[in-house]
């Protein structure tokens, strides 16, 4: 049986603000159920990223990184950088921001997001209804 496109899950976009430290570390990023499908995935800073020796980001639920070395070293605020590298969150996982710095940038806050589809076999099941009811 095919199913009405209609009837299945779309693509949609899932964000989250966070604020990266001015060291390399992890922010905890957007929570996804288990069986999504990222599809791609991005960041804009908010706040301008100096010119320090490196600044990058990788975008990853620990499993598949899905942006690798985004440059975001001298960037102005408010740049939308991503990466498309797709892939399948089995499990329910986060999508996290891991950086990479060397120098003093300070905190940088900005937008974390995902373009996602939920890809479980069971996206609709029907329940029962009395055929009166339908009538």
């Amino acid at each position: 049986m095919a199913a009405v496109q209609s009837l299945r899950n779309k693509a949609y976009v899932v964000e989250k603000d966070v604020t990266l430290a001015a060291s390399s570390g992890t922010a905890v990023g957007i929570s996804v159920g288990a069986g999504t499908l990222v599809l791609a995935v991005g960041f804009q800073n908010y706040t301008t990223v100096p010119n320090i020796t490196t600044y990058t980001l990788d975008i990853t639920d620990g499993t598949t990184t899905f942006a690798n070395d985004l440059d975001f070293d001298n960037t102005a605020a408010n740049t939308i950088k991503i990466g498309t590298t797709a892939g399948l969150v089995a499990a329910a996982d986060t999508i996290d921001v891991v950086t990479t710095i060397s120098g003093s940038p300070g905190t940088i806050s900005g937008r974390v997001f995902a373009v996602v589809v939920d890809v479980n076999a069971d996206w609709a099941t029907p329940g029962s209804v009395d055929r009166d009811t339908l009538a």
